[in-house]
């Protein structure tokens, strides 16, 4: 019976998986979805996942999907379906507290679903958020594609606990959910727009926002407003800066806008978040890592983008030139590119290479 639910749920996420490629639109005007909404959102795809496991998982009553940037591994952006709005606060803190069951911790295991009743190896997270708030255990698995974590669930019962058939279920259906999750990302970002401009500051102490300033405010409304049943961009970057005050982040917003978050530590105990246009080189990371370069891939095409020759190229790798050749025809398909220069304007983006290339290598491996 597990085999026979695992295979329907992969068919109708690999279903998305192909809107969201075609670039063909599912969802009704009834507001019913026969697939996920392609090009749009990318929170909107986590939604329709998430609804989706929540649906085949039994007992699920309740869930939360956030996608984590793919070298960081922090998150960006989720959905949550009826969990409390008391519970974000904590569950986003020990998350990224990096405890043994974190998503990032369960990235660079490479760990397979876990039920944490059955387990029972996170106890703060069962106090603090599953028994907290009256739920009885929960699911939480890793969502990969590749060797890169695009996403991380927790789904909660209100009675009873998962079993292992549960995670073997979330296991067989993971690697795909990865997959729709990182088309709908790079779908989202050859759309998606900059900040225009933004900037502003969060001043967080003691775990709670103290100031808060932004030159928009439209924007500022944005970042404080409930989404997807409860979760907000203001208590994640608040989440965060408590756990690590050095971190660094993107974010995007509903109406198509990507931001960079840095966190920074102040006097007295105090973080400082600056919140700024996210720059082409914070999203090349997402856009070339989600295309599946591997590390050696990525560091022919550091080289190709300095102008070295495929001679040149294999000189300072020690390898052939045919090997060399081989991995730049394989860049250019993984890019959708056709010519060395392609590649170039793709990944360089005129000015942003460099920093780009020190993030891009770090991965969830």
């Amino acid at each position: 019976m597990t085999a026979i639910r695992a295979t329907g749920l992969a068919d109708r996420l690999a279903r998305a998986m192909s809107a969201i490629d075609s670039g063909t639109d599912t969802r009704t005007d009834s507001g019913t979805d026969s697939g996920i909404l392609p090009g749009a959102d990318p929170a909107r795809t986590a939604q329709r996942v998430l609804d989706e496991l929540l649906a085949a998982v039994p007992g699920a009553a309740a869930g939360a999907l956030v996608l984590m940037h793919p070298q960081t591994g922090l998150f960006w952006t989720g959905a949550v379906t009826d969990l409390p709005p008391e519970s974000c606060h904590p569950f986003f803190g020990i998350e990224h507290a990096a405890a043994d069951d974190s998503f990032r911790r369960m990235a660079a295991a490479r760990s397979g679903a876990r039920a944490l009743r059955l387990r029972e190896s996170n106890p703060e997270m069962l106090a603090t958020v599953v028994e907290a708030f009256d739920f009885t255990d929960e699911l939480r698995a890793v969502l990969p594609d590749g060797a890169v974590a695009w996403g991380g669930v927790s789904l909660w019962r209100r009675s009873g606990a998962f079993t292992a058939d549960d995670e073997t279920l979330l296991d067989a259906v993971a690697d795909t959910a990865g997959a729709v999750l990182r088309r709908a990302v790079l779908a989202d970002l050859r759309t998606g727009t900059a900040g225009h401009g933004a900037r502003g500051m969060l001043v967080i102490a003691d775990g709670k926002l103290v100031e808060f300033t932004l030159d928009d405010a439209a924007l500022r409304t944005e970042l404080e407003t409930r989404r997807f049943d409860q979760y907000r961009h203001i208590d994640h970057l608040v989440a965060l800066a408590t756990a690590d005050p050095r971190f660094s982040t993107v974010l995007r917003t509903a109406d198509g806008r990507w931001l960079s978050a840095h966190g920074m530590e102040l006097p007295e105990g105090r973080t400082a978040v600056v919140l700024t246009s996210a720059t082409p080189a914070e999203l090349l990371g997402p856009r070339v890592v989600g295309a599946g370069l591997s590390a050696r891939e990525i560091e022919v095409t550091r080289l190709l983008c300095r102008g070295l020759s495929d001679a040149e190229i294999a000189a300072e790798l020690f390898v052939s030139p045919h090997t060399v050749h081989d991995h730049v025809r394989s860049i250019r398909t993984k890019l959708g590119v056709r010519t060395r220069a392609a590649v170039v304007a793709r990944v360089f983006d005129d000015t942003y290479f460099d920093a780009f290339i020190t993030h891009a290598a770090i991965r969830h491996a």
